[in-house]
């Protein structure tokens, strides 16, 4: 089956936004997972308790959350490995392929279960986590491997990557649970929505108007679009990675609970690391709008004869979402962190983060109008 042909299935479109939606509702179940401080909930993964079914998991609050997000997340990783054997197999060898690593992840769950179910002699118990941990190599080297083929198209590159990274999320989520680190924790929790924007991508790569999935600006208006938009998607990941790292190493109160200022300073003194990682996350949060504001502008001014009306539609959902999310974070501090403002306030970050990633996809694969109307 050639690779047109898959891009242009409605059907696997379909179910690669069902993936997106999948994702959208984990990387929010974990974001309220770690505003109910439920993370270490149980101590052993990828079993609760030494169960898949932990006893009394759906009446109390804390093993409900975490739990739950474990289902989640083995959810999404069974859908992701569905959507790259969608992708891959075009003949009998690639599904005899595909059946060996779904094998492999097989067993390296097992293994992954194993280790996990020993709650008796701690050396054992990592011995057997290592294994699992050298088992887990065999599907990811064949993915690397595979991934650069010259023979994969780019939309089965997308989903092999995706795989590669929902298997090393998963044992990043493990070693944050083995180890009892806040700082894998941030990495778990910002790996997971980079591997969002990838599924975004491989939804995008599917529409049948792929080819034509770009920004219409002239030579000199492309520049400034691309490189204003690569800089807009590097600062809402850099303004996420100060909200992970708040969320992980404050989790009780807040360290500051002034709106606009910080310990009553425009700028605090920064030899506490926690009231730095707050005040970089208001601080930037503000330049951020002014960045949005600033592409919103300068998209209204590129514009001619309605080739700019995506970026512009773009860049005001944009700008919409991030006085929102500024207003949220504001209420975040006024409310001392009430549950649903903080997780509201996170996903809506979520938001941010895909909109931006599709303004710089579009922006990168930007045409001239000479260019853009014969493609199409």
């Amino acid at each position: 089956m050639p690779s047109s042909t898959i891009a242009r299935s409605t059907a696997f479109q379909r179910f690669s936004i069902s993936v997106v939606v999948c994702a959208v509702l984990l990387i929010w179940w974990g974001a309220a997972t770690t505003t109910a401080d439920a993370g270490m909930a149980f101590h052993d993964w990828p079993l609760s308790l030494g169960s898949v079914n932990p006893e009394g998991w759906l009446s109390y609050a804390i093993p409900f959350w975490e739990h739950s997000h474990r289902l989640l997340a083995t959810l999404v990783g069974v859908l992701v490995l569905v959507q790259f054997c969608w992708s891959y197999i075009r003949s009998w060898k690639q599904a005899l392929e595909c059946l060996l690593v779904t094998i492999m992840l097989a067993m390296v769950f097992s293994a992954y279960v194993k280790a996990g179910a020993e709650r008796v002699d701690p050396e054992i118990k990592a011995a057997l986590m290592n294994r699992a941990y050298l088992l887990s190599l065999l599907p990811l080297a064949w993915l690397i491997t595979g991934f650069f083929r010259s023979s994969w198209d780019f939309l089965t590159k997308c989903c092999g990557l995706a795989l590669i990274m929902v298997t090393t999320q998963a044992i990043f989520g493990g070693l944050r649970v083995t180890e009892i680190s806040d700082a894998l924790a941030v990495v778990h929790g910002c790996f997971g929505q980079l591997f969002f924007c990838l599924l975004v991508l491989i939804a995008l790569a599917s529409r049948q108007s792929w080819a034509t999935f770009g920004f219409t600006f002239s030579d000199r208006s492309k520049k400034w679009i691309r490189t204003s938009s690569a800089l807009l998607f590097v600062s809402v990941v850099m303004q996420l990675i100060w909200g992970a790292s708040m969320r992980h190493h404050h989790r009780y109160g807040l360290a500051d609970e002034g709106l606009l200022l910080t310990q009553g300073q425009l700028i605090p003194p920064l030899d506490d690391g926690i009231i730095a990682l707050m005040f970089l996350h208001k601080s930037t949060g503000f330049l951020l709008g002014f960045l949005i504001l600033g592409i919103f502008l300068l998209t209204r001014s590129f514009g001619t004869l309605g080739a700019g009306k995506p970026s512009r539609r773009l860049s005001q959902t944009l700008l919409i979402m991030v006085v929102v999310q500024i207003s949220l974070g504001l209420g975040v501090i006024a409310s001392a962190k009430e549950f649903w403002v903080t997780n509201v306030h996170v996903l809506n970050g979520l938001g941010i983060l895909a909109v931006s990633f599709v303004f710089a996809v579009r922006a990168i694969r930007s045409k001239t109008p000479t260019v853009a109307a014969t493609a199409g």
